[in-house]
């Protein structure tokens, strides 16, 4: 059973943007606009506006220090820090062809019909200027790259990654006399010694949803390759498929065992993270967003951070990470505009290298788009740990629903794996997966 992809790029279905209409207005418009002065006013929106967040502050402070160094440039900056007024906002300005000349663009945007429909800068010709030092490793460009739907160039940089790895509280192993797991193996064989002295083995916060398709998505690039990835990028999912059956079935045979313990479904992250810190949870998988929180654990000095483990059998796919591409830059300013012009210095400026080392610093480590340089003497060594494993990242996924760009099938694909979690075989769930996957996925 193969359907092919329908729904359009990042989450399109989901969204009701005039786009059609904004493909020749916006920043046009303003063509004249440029003073006799040689100044130009350019519009600026990003989710920065709160100077007691460390990294908004960051992004706050890089804009007045442009402004300092570029007084021909007036920015107009409409930026917003709710979520929900961000998208209202974006909606709002489309729908008027009004984009703003440089925004932060989220990753529930519809970036493809963004792209499609020219309301975004192509910035390929950027990225290949030989003033350009920001990001230019292709594969964290997901998002921003449309090639297989047709469409050349390169739309938006990312500038803010999140990843997902394993905590190790390695006292908890230290105290039993075993081994620090190295692969899934290593994990399974212990599993039985953890279990009986009352420790859960994996720490996974099952009561949230995405956090079931995300260990989901682990699990199968980890046994098939980037490959697996795939049968959800192209839009080709069988759930009954052989390996997407085998992967559904490793996590119910896990789920059975207790790797996670015996009542995951009703833990959240904040109870998984409260027994990792009393040592009843062995390792963790968990968001990047959660650094600062282990960091500051009274146990901290005792946890290491290491990527998802990989299998044994399998060490060819050890260095895929799960990394998502939850924000970035666009420009949508019109080319051969004085805004345009403006709009690509600012683009350069806060995505140059200098920034994100600066960025870096001030946030302590993290990953990011490109290598930082940065002094590490005050990272914790929860950081320390995590970016050095990140050096050996070789591809990344982000979670597979994002793939199916539907908010129906990333809830359905949620909720059925919760399920294995209470006792539902896996033929059932993909039985049920494939009815849900037709109704948007078709021939």
């Amino acid at each position: 059973m193969k359907w092919k992809r329908i729904c359009s790029v990042a989450l399109a279905t989901a969204l009701t943007f005039s786009l059609a209409a904004c493909g020749s207005s916006g920043s046009s418009d303003k063509a004249e606009s440029k003073a006799d002065d040689g100044s130009v006013k350019i519009t600026y929106l990003s989710r920065y506006t709160n100077p007691e967040d460390a990294r908004a502050k960051f992004f706050m402070d890089k804009l007045e220090e442009f402004k300092e160094l570029h007084p021909e440039i007036e920015i107009e900056d409409i930026s917003v820090t709710d979520a929900e007024a961000y998208m209202s906002k974006m909606k709002s300005l489309i729908a008027a062809g009004s984009v703003p000349d440089v925004f932060a663009c989220s990753y529930e945007m519809p970036r493809y019909d963004l792209a499609k429909n020219e309301t975004i800068a192509n910035i390929e010709p950027i990225l290949e200027a030989s003033d350009w030092t920001g990001p230019t490793d292709r594969k964290y460009f997901v998002g921003y790259e449309f090639e297989e739907e047709g469409l050349d160039g390169v739309y938006g940089v990312p500038n803010n990654l999140a990843t997902i790895q394993m905590f190790i509280n390695t006292k908890v192993f230290e105290d039993l006399g075993l081994e620090i797991p190295q692969t899934w193996e290593d994990l399974e064989e212990v599993s039985d010694t953890l279990i009986e002295n009352g420790i859960t083995p994996v720490g996974l916060s099952a009561k949230n949803k995405p956090k079931c398709v995300q260990f989901f998505t682990m699990l199968g690039v980890k046994m098939y390759g980037m490959e697996f990835q795939k049968k959800f990028a192209d839009g080709t999912i069988d759930w009954k498929d052989e390996e997407v059956k085998g992967v559904l079935d490793q996590y119910k045979e896990w789920v059975d065992k207790g790797i996670f313990g015996e009542n995951a479904i009703s833990y959240a992250f904040e109870n998984v993270m409260a027994d990792f810190e009393q040592g009843k949870v062995a390792t963790m998988f968990e968001m990047s967003y959660q650094f600062a929180k282990i960091s500051s654990m009274s146990n901290s000095a005792d946890i290491t951070c290491v990527n998802v483990f990989p299998f044994e059998d399998k060490m060819e796919y050890k260095g895929i990470w799960f990394t998502d591409y939850y924000d970035g830059m666009c420009i949508g300013a019109k080319e051969g505009t004085p805004e345009y012009d403006a709009a690509v210095e600012l683009f350069k400026f806060m995505l140059s290298q200098e920034t994100f080392n600066q960025y870096a610093q001030v946030m302590g480590g993290g990953a990011y788009p490109l290598e930082v340089e940065f002094d590490d003497s005050s990272a914790s060594n929860v950081m320390k740990d995590f970016m050095e494993a990140y050096k050996d990242c070789t591809d990344i996924t982000a979670m597979l629903t994002a793939y199916c760009d539907d908010t129906v099938i990333a809830d359905v694909t949620g909720s059925e794996l919760q399920t294995l979690f209470v006792g539902r075989n896996t033929d059932e769930i993909a039985d049920t997966l494939n009815q849900e996957y037709e109704k948007v996925l078709k021939d």
